[in-house]
């Protein structure tokens, strides 16, 4: 399908999937051109405003219980309320993203989580926050990002052209990484200024204001709902992840993961035990893992040109130099330096494997095929970090340098589970057309 750009006059002509770019296509493009799409501008902002929100939100929650005399569990739970409904719900959200309206679907998590947000800030004003309401509407919140999650996954592929798909979804990224950066501190501030309530109400504010973004979205034309039951679907959307390419895709994934998750569950015993930093120096190495992880944006031509097999095998082999520098160094500046590789690396690979995902999948079974990688992502990011805390009582060198020879070790599968070409067709044999163009 040829589109005209509005407003410009120019011809965009996008491929199809397994087709040959045009010349035009070929030609170099910006890092951020996926910003020439309203569609992109409006959700990107969206989720950055809500990822924002929802990081305050848990620091705001784990002060609450703690000032209100909770239990060091109790205060750990956070973690549990709002990333167990994520790992438990994840495919039956996704099944049912594929079934109705997303659009619609986000309209309502969005809101419902809005007002979750909105009874725990009440609840904070009142005195009524106990351990016990916290962890519940941490949970009610939790709900709501199970559904979402796998919803924005599955709309990224269509705010921009199919050769763009990449960008979209690595700059996606950046609103987690860069809400990982300043959601906590953010929650800091405002409860040393204001109090524990107004984080809450910040996020029900941000949540309703995504709520209003949606709204005013245009979003394309929802496919027919399809006529099969939702254990049907279900069991269609199972079979999908248990077969070929999307297989060994999550294997590939997983076993990526498991090494890259060392990072940041030690970061604390790096910074405290090995390196001898205070707060100040523990925020500066995450800083530098977030900074890498927004530098991976750079990377991603390379990837475009050669395939995301070879951004696997490049985020790997950076991943095991990073490792191998925060085994054997304890220079603050050199660990830094290894942080940053390892943010760049953890971002670039995982994208990788999202786009390889996207691009073999039919849009009637994405949703349900991101959730899957919603769900694996964090089973394995939790038990992972779990496994990395154990091993580090032999030493947090030690566990690094075990990381480091999983990671090596994880390039000899590229022969056992290789990602899709570029070349390779969807499963289904379909191909689809962009079918947005850029607006001002």
């Amino acid at each position: 399908m040829i589109r005209r750009q509005q407003g410009r006059g120019r011809v965009i002509t996008p491929a199809l999937p397994g087709e040959a770019p045009t010349s035009r296509e070929s030609e170099p493009v910006s890092t951020w051109a996926p910003f020439a799409y309203g569609a992109f501008r409006i959700l990107f902002v969206t989720q950055l405003v809500a990822n924002v929100g929802r990081l305050m939100q848990a620091t705001g929650s784990a002060w609450a219980i703690q000032d209100n005399g909770g239990s060091p569990l109790q205060v750990s739970l956070i973690q549990t309320a709002t990333y167990a409904p994520l790992v438990g719900l994840g495919f039956v959200a996704g099944t049912l993203a594929d079934r109705l309206n997303r659009r619609l679907l986000l309209i309502a998590c969005q809101a419902w989580m809005a007002l979750s947000a909105t009874a725990l800030s009440v609840a904070t004003w009142l005195g009524r926050a106990d351990p016990l309401v916290v962890l519940t509407l941490t949970f009610a919140i939790g709900l709501g990002t199970a559904v979402a999650a796998p919803t924005w996954a599955a709309l990224q592929p269509s705010l921009v052209p199919g050769r763009l798909a990449g960008r979209a979804i690595a700059l996606n990224g950046l609103t987690f990484n860069v809400a990982q950066a300043t959601g906590p501190a953010l929650a800091g501030l405002v409860i040393a200024a204001l109090g524990t309530p107004w984080v809450f109400a910040i996020n029900a504010l941000s949540l309703t204001c995504t709520v209003l973004a949606i709204l005013v979205w245009k979003a394309p034309s929802p496919a027919p709902p399809p006529t099969e039951s939702f254990g049907r679907s279900l069991r269609a959307g199972l079979r999908c992840i248990m077969a070929a390419p999307q297989r060994q895709i999550l294997a590939r994934l997983a076993i990526f993961i498991v090494p890259a998750t060392s990072v940041m569950a030690l970061a604390p015993v790096l910074a405290d035990e090995r390196l001898g930093l205070n707060g100040s120096g523990f925020g500066a190495l995450l800083a530098m893992f977030g900074a890498g992880a927004a530098l991976s944006v750079t990377v991603w031509s390379r990837v475009e040109g050669r395939g995301e097999e070879w951004g696997m095998v490049f985020s790997a082999a950076l991943l095991t130099v990073a490792l191998v520098t925060a085994a054997i160094c304890t220079q603050p500046v050199v660990v830094g330096s290894a942080l940053l590789l390892s943010g760049i690396a953890y971002t670039l690979g995982s994208t990788c494997a999202y786009v390889a995902a996207q691009r073999v999948v039919d849009d009637a079974l994405r949703a349900r095929v991101m959730a899957a990688y919603v769900v694996t992502s964090g089973a394995v990011v939790a038990a992972a970090s779990a496994a990395w805390g154990i091993v580090a009582r032999t030493g947090v060198g030690k566990a690094f340098a075990v990381a480091a020879v999983l990671s090596a070790l994880g390039l000899a599968t590229r022969t056992r589970w290789p990602l899709p070409r570029a070349t390779d067709k969807r499963a289904d044999g379909a191909t689809d057309s962009a079918k947005t163009t850029p607006t001002s």
